[in-house]
């Protein structure tokens, strides 16, 4: 493992890994997102996204199955940026905002893709 790629890799676990601590400990405005979009069972999907971002962050941040973490990372963000970011529902700069996060999260859906398609 070369030290940019673990450097890399680390970088890039790092915003899932704190944002699942983050929805797990203060899950309540997730929730209410969750079921606004009238995801069955919103504490359950929650708390299992949550875990998948702090686990398979952990994982890829430590170089561990690398492909299979980040796909399980670029799988939860997903539902994460559909249903946590949607600028076409807004006016103005919270639109704008919103709009921002989503493609904020596209960018982190393609360095998960370039992650989990590198060889070595």
């Amino acid at each position: 493992m070369s030290v940019t790629g673990f450097i890399g890799r680390a970088l890039l676990a790092s915003i899932f890994i704190k944002n699942g601590l983050d929805h797990l400990q203060n899950p309540e405005p997730i929730v209410r997102a969750a079921k606004g979009a009238e995801i069955p069972a919103p504490e359950l999907a929650v708390k299992v996204n949550s875990g998948v971002m702090v686990g398979a962050g952990t994982l890829l941040a430590l170089g561990i199955a690398p492909g299979l973490s980040s796909t399980a990372l670029a799988v939860s963000l997903i539902p994460t940026t559909v249903i946590g970011h949607p600028f076409w529902d807004r006016q103005g700069k919270e639109r704008q905002h919103q709009q921002t996060h989503f493609m904020k999260n596209l960018a982190l859906f393609g360095a998960l893709l370039a992650v989990g398609s590198r060889k070595g």
